[in-house]
This record gives C-alpha cells, structure tokens and sequence, in this order.
C-alpha cells in the first residue's frame, strides 16, 4: 500500500470519528496526508466540475500554521468551542513535541483533539538520521494511541510512517 493511500485511509478513520477541522504545518514528511486534505477541502463552487469535485466536502476546513505549538492551541479552542475532535498534522521530528503543551491541557479539560505525526520508517529510529525522534508515546499518559479505543476525553495521537518516495508508489 502506498503512501497516499495510508494516508487516505487515515483521514478517512479520523473524519469519521468527527473531525472535520484540520490544522496542518506543512513539511515534506506529512506531503501525503496534504495531498489527501488538499483533493479533499471544498473548492469554490464555481471551480467544481470533472472527477475531482466528487471528493470535496464543503464541510472540511483546513487551516494553515507555520508553528505547531500555535496549531494545537488553536486546534484545542475550536475543540473547546464547538465539542467536536479538531486534528493537527505535523511532519516529524521535534516538531512533533511541539504539541505536547496542548496535549496536556486538553488531557487536563477533557477536550477531543487529534495530533496526526508523520514519521519516517521505524527503521531510522535510534540511527541519528535526521528527523528521527522517538515520537511513538511522546505524550505518554497524555493521549491515548489507538482510534479504536479512543473515548474522546482525552487526545488522541496517531502516529503514521511514511517511506520513500514520500508521494510515489514504494513498494
């Protein structure tokens, strides 16, 4: 399975647990769960024609950050305003830890977040290679790991490895 469509896939499971509020930092480590977001926002109405319109969904809404930290605390007071599981996308590495300040609080007051890492190859982890930090329980007691078992009174945090070629057909 390639890399858009694990990441296909993943949006798909974390708008179905509600989430239709995604705030993205773009690196090129989370370019497939971009591409997937960026088929799928709802253009405007005038641009909707051909195969592609079918995908969009005039009630997902991305907002973009260049700052991870600001993403989740912004991504947790439009969790906090309207009850529904708001999802921060980052690329790997530290950016990741980034969120854990809005992890905690929102662990602390019951709020529905999402924090989607991209990650490299579980290979790299231990190597030194760049952008490769232990980011599988980085939050700890803070944010439960699994969609399945999720309960939405506390965040979530799903973690998704991609491999070379990042938006190319790996085998």
């Amino acid at each position: 399975m390639g890399n858009l469509d694990v990441a296909r896939r993943l949006i798909d499971d974390v708008r179905a647990a509600g989430a239709n509020e995604f705030c993205v930092c773009a690196g090129s480590r989370n370019s497939p769960l971009l591409v997937i977001l960026s088929e799928r926002e709802g253009p405007p109405a005038q641009e909707r024609r051909g195969s592609l319109a079918d995908a969009r969904d005039d009630s997902l809404k991305i907002f973009s950050f260049v700052d991870e930290r600001s993403a989740a605390f912004f991504a947790l007071g439009r969790s906090k305003l309207h009850g529904n599981p708001v999802a921060v996308v980052t690329t790997s590495g530290t950016a990741v830890a980034e969120m854990l300040p809005a992890a905690i609080e929102a662990y602390y007051s019951g709020i529905p977040l999402i924090l989607i890492s991209a990650d490299r190859p579980a290979r790299f982890r231990g190597t030194g290679a760049p952008q490769s930090i232990e980011q599988i329980g980085l939050f700890g007691v803070y944010a439960d790991t699994s969609l399945e078992a999720w309960t939405r009174t506390k965040p979530l945090h799903l973690n998704v490895e991609f491999d070379e070629p990042l938006l190319g057909n790996a085998e």
